[in-house]
């Protein structure tokens, strides 16, 4: 029964095991209106049969934008207890800072702040806090690609426990796609190594298909794939992670 529950836990919150590279990406907003804008989730659920499983989340995501500064806030955790043990807890909270430097766009100066843990990864804590640049290389109705460098620094402390302290450089490049009128291809990789120490790095890759079926329904396929070079004791350093979805979307 227990394993059954993991499987479902995993399943309906698949970016879990990925928490060590959040995907801020699919999270901004596109022509962002000037003010402020974004949405708030919080959910609690009980369920008392075999086991007694508790299963507590929340979302945030919250921009404020004026001229050429815009505010991101992103929080999200997520507890999925049974029996007094944690099948999911996981949690993370970013602060984001974008300065647009230029008057077509193509450019823009981003400082950010994060802390986060994964009980999954072994992560007790994490603390990242970096500056760079984002360069829009292409953006038309069809075609979105974006590159972006920064250099930040990072403490982590893992349940174990161990402790480090680096700066790694970390770069991505992510791509939108509209195929046609009913196909969509986005994906984005994450690179980042250990600077003096190039042998220790993280690589992720997220990439999603979409194929709409209706106005309103769409199926939507995903992989998730991590290399972490030197992770915590007894964590792989290889995930995949793979799900299919049915999505409905209101129009306006």
């Amino acid at each position: 029964m227990k394993r059954i529950l993991v499987v479902m836990a995993l399943i309906l919150l698949k970016h879990i095991t990925f928490g060590q590279i959040i995907n801020i990406e699919e999270k901004r907003y596109k022509d962002a209106k000037e003010g402020l804008q974004g949405n708030i989730d919080l959910s609690f659920k009980y369920t008392q049969n075999t086991n007694s499983i508790w299963q507590v989340s929340n979302n945030v995501s919250l921009l404020y934008r004026q001229k050429k500064i815009t505010h991101l806030f992103l929080n999200n955790i997520s507890l999925v207890r049974s029996n007094q043990s944690d099948l999911v807890n996981y949690g993370y909270a970013h602060y984001r800072l974008i300065h647009m430097l230029s008057e077509v766009r193509f450019i823009k100066w981003e400082s950010y702040a994060q802390i986060q843990y994964n009980s999954v990864q072994k992560i007790r804590q994490r603390i990242l806090v970096g500056s760079g640049l984002r360069f829009k290389i292409v953006d038309n109705d069809s075609l979105q690609f974006n590159f972006g460098w920064s250099l930040m620094y990072e403490y982590e402390e893992t349940t174990i426990p161990e402790y480090s302290n680096l700066i790694r450089n970390s770069n991505y490049l992510s791509l939108n796609w509209k195929i046609s009128k009913l196909w969509e291809f986005k994906t984005i990789t994450y690179y980042q190594p250990s600077i003096g120490d190039f042998a220790d790095f993280r690589i992720s890759n997220e990439s999603t298909i979409a194929h709409k079926l209706t106005d309103n329904f769409s199926i939507v396929g995903s992989v998730n794939i991590l290399y972490d070079s030197r992770p915590p004791v007894d964590v792989p350093v290889n995930n995949l992670n793979t799900s299919i979805l049915l999505r409905y979307k209101f129009n306006p």
